[in-house]
């Protein structure tokens, strides 16, 4: 699974490599455009948890508030990138990706059973939770003038998680230092529908959401994703912007090589660069 998922990701990447040599720089997504580009910088508020359950021996592991247990930062900026084209006058192609990693120390103040390794109380340990996100839709406007725009837009939200958690700890081979390690990555299909209009010559308002419930093979997942944004072209190419982010995220996973669940929210605001011909 995980192998096939990279083969889908090096695709995706190549199509975004490609859009960027069409459309150099540029997001804004007015109506007239017909590529675009936009480099944000995204500084969310975090809530994370996650349980991570024994192979060995199948016990469930301890549910672990990220932030509070482990000292994860519960607000980090991070670049991200969006790149679109539209295809004739009615349809159009989206391609997102950011990357948040973290990493903290503590002194644990409970026990916890990650995987199958104990860690337990007044150890040290060292965590790590890696988070990759890609979104790629397509998206069909039932509606376009040239100042408003709504459609529906279905795609994939591909997430690539890794977290790790690292010091002395009871596992198989007794006491010692061990490393506890699990990733994976899972696309999962959206639907959603975005729109905008232009209130002003200069100024465009916009925003989209993407909803996801769903159980297929070894996963169990659902997925909250909008955004809504206010730009202003201060070029007829060049613009900046403002806008707001919100990712809710839960999934439960029952795999040969990964039993648990991960659920994450993402919330704040963001400032960008745009452009668009």
């Amino acid at each position: 699974m995980r192998r096939q998922g990279r083969g889908f990701m090096r695709q995706v990447i190549a199509m975004a490599i490609g859009m960027t040599g069409m459309a150099g720089a540029a997001y804004a997504e007015m109506p007239g455009d017909r590529y675009w580009g936009e480099l944000q910088y995204f500084y969310p508020t975090i809530d994370s948890t996650a349980r991570i359950d024994a192979l060995a021996t199948a016990r469930p592991g301890s549910k672990v508030t990220l932030e509070d247990n482990l000292d994860l930062a519960d607000r980090k900026g991070t670049p991200y990138l969006a790149l679109g084209m539209r295809l004739g006058e009615k349809w159009r192609m989206e391609f997102e990706y950011y990357k948040l990693d973290r990493s903290g120390s503590k002194v644990l103040d409970r026990d916890i059973d990650w995987g199958d390794v104990t860690y337990p109380v007044g150890i040290e340990i060292e965590s790590q939770f890696n988070t990759t996100v890609y979104r790629l839709t397509g998206g069909y406007s039932f509606h376009k003038t040239a100042t408003s725009e709504a459609g529906i837009g279905f795609g994939f939200h591909v997430t690539d998680f890794e977290t790790s958690l690292s010091g002395q700890g009871l596992g198989p081979g007794g006491l010692a230092f061990q490393r506890e390690a699990r990733d994976a990555l899972v696309p999962l299909p959206t639907l959603g529908l975005y729109g905008g209009f232009q209130v002003a010559p200069q100024v465009y308002v916009r925003g989209r959401v993407d909803y996801l419930t769903l159980e297929y093979n070894e996963y169990d997942g659902s997925l909250v994703n909008w955004m809504a944004a206010i730009d202003w072209r201060v070029h007829p190419n060049f613009g900046v912007g403002i806008g707001y982010r919100y990712v809710d995220y839960k999934l439960n996973a029952s795999k040969a090589d990964f039993v648990g669940e991960i659920n994450y929210k993402f919330r704040g605001p963001t400032l960008y660069l745009q452009g668009a011909f």
